[in-house]
């Protein structure tokens, strides 16, 4: 496995920048606290999307096993930080997707993982789905780092970006690698499996309605929607995945499913418990 991604990954590490007493003083605005609640959301989950790789047993390969142990701990900070803002802010915060936890949690016992242990296309679509969710999460930092007034909240939101960044680069490169070593009927088989599995970042812990309610006002404006369609273009990169259209694909079909009075419930609150994501899907 060639670990040149490894050094780059380890050469970009950088802490995020909070402080716990600063953010207490910090008051921001109850839609962006909103937002920043379903990103608690999601970073919270990479504890249970690493414990789902280590499950098909994806941390055996050198270069996951040096990512994944970091990842974890720097996504299990963002969320000890964003949590640490919203416990003093008064919002209403988006309902995840009831049963959301059990059904996740449940999902991998029904897997049949032993024929998936050492596939090389299990390994290959959790880097691609790793990319493209991240990709994803780092275009939402940088869009709600752009809305705050705090200078110390953005701060803190693009030092997360940042890292989410390199995040990014790595599952990118780690895809590429792997897809270069799949032969054709394999490219085929993971770009199917991909096509039926990949879902926007925050949809299976949020619900559709929910998810619709809290991102569709965001979609509706042309450059953060430009910048998120920009994910096909990365998918398109990774070998046997040309023209794939995962996110085109979702957007298309989002007018319709966004209509008036199709929003999520909501209630107010200031804390939630870890939810979690697809089953192997990485993101935030």
């Amino acid at each position: 496995m060639n670990r040149d991604h490894v050094a780059r990954f380890r050469a970009r590490a950088g802490p995020i920048s909070w402080e716990a007493a600063e953010l207490a003083r910090c008051t921001i605005e109850p839609e962006l606290a909103r937002m920043l609640h379903v990103a608690a959301l999601l970073e919270e989950d990479t504890a249970i999307t690493v414990a789902h790789a280590h499950a098909f047993g994806l941390g055996r390969s050198a270069d996951l096993a040096a990512f994944l142990p970091t990842w974890d701990r720097e996504e299990a900070e963002h969320g000890r930080a964003l949590r640490a803002l919203l416990a003093h802010q008064e919002y209403v915060a988006p309902e995840p997707a009831r049963r959301s936890i059990a059904l996740r949690r449940r999902a991998l016992a029904r897997v049949p993982i032993r024929p998936l242990v050492r596939r090389p296309e299990t390994s290959f679509l959790f880097c691609v789905l790793g990319a493209a969710a991240e990709y994803v999460a780092t275009v939402i930092y940088a869009q709600l780092a752009a809305q705050t007034r705090s200078p110390r909240v953005e701060r803190l939101v693009r030092s997360i970006a940042r890292q989410e960044a390199r995040h990014f680069a790595f599952f990118l490169d780690a895809a590429r690698i792997r897809g270069d070593r799949l032969t054709d009927l394999q490219g085929r088989a993971a770009r199917r499996v991909l096509r039926s599995l990949w879902e926007p970042i925050g949809l299976p812990t949020l619900g559709r309605s929910t998810w619709h309610a809290t991102f569709a006002p965001w979609l509706d404006d042309e450059h953060f929607r430009g910048r998120v369609a920009r994910m096909d273009r990365i998918v398109d990169s990774i070998p046997h995945l040309a023209e794939a259209r995962l996110m085109a694909t979702f957007l298309d079909d989002l007018p319709a499913l966004s209509r008036p009075g199709r929003g999520g419930t909501a209630g107010t609150r200031r804390s939630s418990a870890p939810r979690t994501r697809s089953l192997g899907i990485p993101s935030g």
